[in-house]
């Protein structure tokens, strides 16, 4: 009978020994609820750790505490607190032990406490207690915290948060582009050219939730405008951490070339102050690029990317402010690529300050800004981004860009995007361009535009006068109110000479010109005979340019009417 005794005595002294041989590789201890605190350690050869913690539950025993390790190279997840041993719950504290074999090599250690307190409320007292906290700004079981704590020991050496920040620089020096580390409402770039060919790892973090892109980067090729890569829900995987968090790593190949690598962030959730649990690798925060061949790193060059090239800008219309309307006009004398960068303001799919392209001779669409066209542009999440090529056919085009009352350049009413200058739109011829390829555009100088009267304001009546050498098809394009089979705003034709109503704009004939229902429109054909016309546009007291009482259409510039002659007729 005493031999177990014996045995038992010797292993528990051999574990001391051992204990007593092990050295503390990591301590961290006495968090504060929302904090991330970090420690590291090195190990010469592989072997067994010894790892004890204290975490934290609530009352639903859901854990709010988390303690994880990363190989420092690699960048995965070694060790998770929540997969160790369960030695005993008491007082919502959780005690855990392991043992892990680590192969040499560096890592760093994590431990956060983001305690969800709504997830306790079981009860009308947890329910009162919760709003008594929340009112008084009082966190909940603040001695929970002070218990909180990690401690891991084997053969190697302490690196400590300063050694880990020393090896995250050495890091970021040996990528070619590290853009990490970011905070709230940050916009960073970074240019970089390529001599050859060559394969790159990308390594980025952010916050995306359900194809609602927060934080994120992207790939640039600065020279046309089209991104590369992209930061996106589909592209990214669970980062650790609260489910927004995503993490994208994979490898791309880029031609030699001119690019830049691009990471924004909206006003919270950052290294800065996580509003959730942060992600497992919380100091990359932002995006990371290494060659995946290391000798290839000698035909890549830095350079300081500015942002949109101004070369070869066809229109600009940026730096709107609140409730403007502009547009431009130009001519491309050839079919061409244009890059569309523009920035607006969206909330629920709908877009509010926003611009769109028109042929000029048939008044058609051929490029609007739509709510689900776009992405954040950093700060408020209202502020919606395009950034796109398109081709256009050769042919005169009318650019257009309108705002409402609030939120605009220089006076917004919430966060800015990360690029104020550029809230509006601008076009951009893409490649080498011949000057000669594309020209201005003024509807006044345009011979085919018989007559043009738009911007009508309430209670007017306005005329112009044209006249047709023969008998021609003619383009009307009219935008008016109406309702209930009445036009309230509307145009009509009549004969100079007789006064004769030669056409009038209907509500039959019309049809929705977007937003109210009562904004209507009639754009077709028309055969007149040679001779003197006059073509009138009448309001009523209510709902016309640049004063709606409902929804604006979605063309508000040519409220009025504009008559062209029509494609294959000589002007």
């Amino acid at each position: 009978m005493r031999r177990p005794v014996l045995f038992g005595f010797l292993l528990m002294f051999a574990a001391g020994s051992a204990a007593a041989q092990e050295e503390l590789l990591t301590e961290i201890r006495n968090l504060a609820p929302s904090e991330v605190k970090s420690d590291g350690f090195s190990l010469a050869n592989d072997q067994e750790i010894s790892i004890k913690g204290i975490g934290a539950g609530n009352r639903s025993d859901e854990l709010y505490t988390s303690a994880w390790i990363l190989d420092a190279q690699t960048r995965r997840v070694v060790w998770k607190m929540s997969q160790a041993k369960r030695n005993r719950w008491e007082r919502g504290l959780i005690e855990y032990t392991d043992l892990i074999t680590l192969k040499g090599g560096t890592y760093e250690v994590y431990y956060s406490a983001f305690p969800d307190y709504g997830a306790n409320i079981r009860g009308f007292g947890d329910f009162i207690g919760y709003l008594t906290d929340r009112i008084f700004d009082r966190e909940p079981s603040r001695r929970v915290f002070r218990d909180l704590a990690l401690t891991i020991r084997g053969n190697g050496k302490r690196l400590g948060e300063e050694g880990v920040e020393k090896l995250r620089k050495q890091m970021q020096q040996d990528a070619l582009v590290s853009l990490t580390g970011l905070w709230d409402s940050d916009h960073v770039r970074q240019g970089f050219t390529l001599e050859k060919s060559m394969e790159f790892q990308v390594y980025a973090l952010g916050e995306i939730r359900d194809d609602e892109t927060f934080d994120y980067g992207w790939i640039v090729n600065t020279k046309t405008g089209e991104k590369v890569w992209k930061m996106t829900h589909k592209t990214t995987e669970p980062a650790g951490g609260d489910r927004k968090n995503r993490l994208a790593s994979s490898t791309i190949s880029l031609p030699a070339g001119s690019y830049a690598a691009i990471f924004v962030t909206d006003g919270s959730h950052s290294c800065r102050d996580w509003n959730a649990p942060p992600p497992y690798d919380p100091s990359s925060w932002g995006i990371t690029l290494r060659t995946v061949d290391p000798s290839m790193r000698k035909h890549a060059k830095l350079f300081d990317y500015k942002g949109m090239e101004k070369k070869n800008v066809v229109v600009d219309l940026a730096r709107v402010r609140d409730h403007e309307y502009v547009s431009k006009g130009f001519t491309l004398n050839k079919p061409m690529d244009l890059r569309v960068y523009a920035i607006g303001e969206g909330r629920e799919e709908k877009m509010l300050d926003y611009g769109w392209i028109v042929d000029a001779k048939s008044r058609k669409r051929v490029w609007e800004m739509e709510y689900d066209e776009t992405e954040h542009a950093g700060g408020a999440e209202k502020n919606r981004l395009v950034d796109k090529v398109i081709r256009l056919d050769k042919g005169s085009y009318l650019v257009y860009f309108l705002t409402d009352d609030s939120h605009s350049y220089r006076d917004w009413n919430s966060s800015a995007p990360f690029d104020p200058e550029h809230w509006g739109i601008t076009l951009i011829a893409v490649g080498e361009v011949n000057p000669k390829d594309i020209a201005p555009y003024e509807e006044k100088n345009d011979g085919s535009v018989l007559a043009r009267i738009v911007g009508v304001r309430d209670d007017e009546r306005r005329r112009q006068e044209f006249t047709l050498a023969k008998k021609v098809n003619i383009h009307i394009y009219a935008i008016g109110e109406g309702s209930d089979g009445e036009m309230s705003d509307y145009a009509w034709i009549e004969e100079s000479a007789t006064g004769k109503v030669v056409w009038e704009m209907t509500y039959r004939m019309t049809e929705r010109a977007g937003g109210a229902r009562k904004n209507r429109m009639f754009d077709e054909t028309i055969t007149l005979p040679s001779g003197t016309y006059v073509v009138y546009f009448q309001t009523d007291g209510s709902h016309s340019f640049n004063d709606w009482n409902d929804d604006p259409p979605n063309d508000p510039f040519n409220w009025g009417v504009t008559i062209t002659l029509a494609e294959g007729n000589q002007p």
